[in-house]
């Protein structure tokens, strides 16, 4: 029996890492997929993450980056539309397990408040004759926690990003609100830059009421007012 844990390199899916880890020494993999679009220091911290668990990480990526995947489809993604998600990180998975040839229980790092994302992955797991855990959810360990333990209790220093961003994801990550995006405009400018820029090549914009630039805009400005959400 495998034991999978879908390794994004966050602090979520590292701390549930280690919990899979501390039960199943010898069959714990760490699965991750590369988007080449995080920050250089996320890469850091999932490397010092498997040296302290001690499972290497297991790389199966589609090869693409965000950003080639973007040229590739002529569209953003959004929140509605999500397609980054699916060819970077749903599809290399589903290629990745079904090649295993043995049993295996997947495990993801959704915490105590989300609830709904438990429920759909564990209806999605059903449906689809598959084993799914949420440790994080399961035993009620919050964000605040898992950031402290690793922090203290393994000495690591959490990626960069979370000093400005709520997650250890792309930058900027599409599906994230207007909030994420004036939070990259101000601590990342050069990735909104590029966001800007292949917003005019393919002109098509992921807010329905102002484009990316007009939200650069009024951040430059410090009207964050105008588009709330």
């Amino acid at each position: 029996m495998k034991h999978i844990v879908q390794f994004s390199g966050g602090a979520a899916s590292s701390y549930v890492a280690w919990m899979v880890a501390q039960k199943h020494p010898h069959n714990t993999v760490l699965l991750f997929h590369d988007t080449k679009a995080e920050h250089p220091d996320a890469y850091r911290f999932r490397e010092q993450v498997s040296d302290y668990i001690g499972i290497p990480i297991t790389e199966y990526s589609d090869g693409r980056s965000l950003w080639e995947v973007i040229d590739d489809n002529k569209a953003l993604p959004s929140y509605f539309m999500r397609f980054c998600t699916r060819i970077l990180k749903q599809e290399p998975a589903e290629e990745f397990l079904q090649d295993m040839q043995e049993d295996y229980i997947l495990y993801n790092g959704f915490g105590p408040d989300e609830g709904r994302r438990v429920q759909r992955a564990t209806a999605r797991a059903e449906s689809l004759g598959r084993t799914v855990s949420s440790p994080l959810f399961d035993e009620q360990i919050h964000d605040g926690q898992v950031k402290n333990i690793i922090r203290n209790d393994w000495g690591i220093c959490l990626p960069e990003p979370y000093q400005h961003l709520l997650h250890n994801n792309c930058i900027p990550c599409f599906l994230g609100g207007k909030e994420h995006f004036r939070r990259v405009a101000k601590h990342y400018p050069e990735q909104f830059d590029r966001a800007i820029m292949k917003e005019d090549d393919i002109g098509y914009t992921v807010f329905k009421d102002c484009t990316l630039r007009e939200l650069r805009e009024e951040a430059d400005r410090g009207q964050s007012d105008r588009f709330l959400y």
